[in-house]
């Protein structure tokens, strides 16, 4: 009995053991910005579905090259003929002034033909060869669009997942600070330096900031999620940004010295190769009118039955070939090339306004990021103070009401200063982050988020 009672004691512990052991979470995974582009990168659906489209584009192309590989075709007929096609033959060898009608042929025929055609000489063909080369290009720059919107898109969460975070960090510190005041509040009402009044005044500050604890809690868990979705991990995954912000604006000068410059961005890019596909469609229709010249080779062989029997003796088969050149010459189509150049000539001119109207469009959207990123430098550099003079004023207000030479009001006045303050600050160095962002977006270099400082 001993001995089982333990060994039903040694199996209850390693019960025990095993669940607290698979109770425990796993831990949070922490990646820094630059890690959390590269998953987005990697993980990205929007850039998978670009780049099977450029693998697509390569097959459609092969299908077009093979327009000038030879052409070769094999049938075979098997008729049956109720009634026999009746001819008129002169009647003159058969001693007839008129013509005798006579049939020929019989009901069963089995026919087999093979025909070759390899085009020899077509312009159009010819000049649409360079269509590859700008449409690899354009597909390229699709590829690179994508990624800089998922790039933009990754920062962007990533950015504002951290300021969530440290709006929480200092609103729990904020909440430290108000229950140590409520401690030495409740102190001096035992001795009888504070009132109840003062202890109420406190717990409605804290059920304040309890209520907005929960809003930033709601909040930095739909942020974190997007950023799992957007770096393609699962969404229960611990999965946190990190990223040490000592002095925000440390590195403003790199940014500061960015340099306008439309032509690299994608889509002035991506309208200058489409500019240069309509050229190559427009060359190619008008070649359309240049002579065609290719080769063909045929053969049939043809045996006529008196019955549905493949295998009958008495069939003969009878065989035929023909050698030559076929030319041809476009004469009238109806208007067809003329109409069809003058949509391509509309298209390139509407090209042609797209590139103005984008070189304006991104001038524009730099100006206004480079301003706003100046905005938010001065406006960072001035939260930046009224946090120390927040701080120093709360301080001040502390030790004098620790002495009770001021009431309980001015003290929270001023806690709430300074955590306004602070929440200041804090969405001024995320402003500046995410105005570097748009000024990297407007210049076309994103991808200096993820080179190596």
């Amino acid at each position: 009995m001993y001995l089982c009672a333990m060994k039903w004691r040694l199996l209850l512990v390693l019960t025990v053991s095993l669940q607290s052991l698979f109770a425990q979470s796993p831990p949070v995974h922490f990646v820094t910005l630059r890690e959390s582009i590269q998953l987005a990168l990697e993980n990205s659906e929007q850039i998978k579905k670009a780049q099977i489209d450029r693998q697509a584009l390569e097959q459609r192309l092969k299908e077009g090259r093979s327009a000038a590989l030879p052409r070769i075709n094999l049938g075979m007929n098997f008729d049956y003929y109720p009634l026999l096609p009746t001819n008129l033959v002169p009647g003159e060898p058969f001693g007839r002034p008129d013509y005798l009608p006579l049939q020929f042929g019989m009901p069963w025929q089995f026919t087999t033909a093979l025909n070759i055609q390899q085009p020899i000489y077509n312009e159009s063909l010819r000049r649409a060869a360079p269509v590859g080369n700008v449409t690899r290009s354009i597909c390229d720059l699709l590829i690179e669009r994508s990624e800089e919107e998922v790039m933009f898109n990754t920062a962007l969460v990533y950015y504002q997942t951290l300021q969530m975070r440290q709006l929480l960090r200092t609103l729990d510190a904020n909440t430290e600070k108000l229950a140590t005041l409520q401690k030495i509040t409740e102190l001096q009402l035992k001795n009888g330096y504070a009132l109840p009044l003062d202890i109420k005044r406190l717990r409605v500050a804290n059920t304040n900031l309890a209520a907005q604890r929960q809003n930033l809690l709601t909040g930095i868990n739909a942020l974190s999620e997007t950023l799992r979705f957007l770096c393609g991990q699962p969404l229960d995954m611990p999965f946190d940004p990190q990223e040490t912000i000592e002095v925000p604006a440390a590195d403003s000068i790199i940014w500061l010295a960015i340099e306008c410059e439309p032509e690299r961005s994608t889509e002035y890019k991506l309208l200058q190769r489409n500019l240069e596909l309509n050229k190559v469609q427009a060359n190619s229709l008008r070649a359309e009118n240049f002579p065609k010249l290719s080769a063909y080779a045929g053969g049939f062989v043809q045996s006529q039955l008196p019955s549905a029997n493949l295998f009958d003796t008495h069939g003969r088969w009878y065989g035929m070939a023909a050698v030559g050149f076929r030319f041809e010459l476009p004469v009238f189509n109806g208007f067809r090339r003329r109409h069809k150049s003058a949509q391509l000539q509309l298209e390139a001119q509407k090209l042609a306004v797209d590139q103005r109207q984008i070189l304006r469009a991104k001038t524009l959207e730099f100006r206004q990021s480079h301003d706003q990123l100046k905005n938010t430098l001065t406006a960072l550099q001035n939260q930046t103070e009224n946090v120390a003079l927040a701080r120093e004023i709360e301080e001040k207000m502390r030790l004098t009401y620790q002495s009770g030479n001021i009431p309980l009001t001015e003290l929270l006045n001023a806690h709430t200063a300074l955590s306004e303050a602070e929440t200041n600050y804090w969405q001024q160095v995320f402003a500046y982050k995410i105005s570097v962002l748009r000024v990297l977006k407007s210049a076309g270099k994103l991808e200096m988020l993820i080179l190596p400082k």
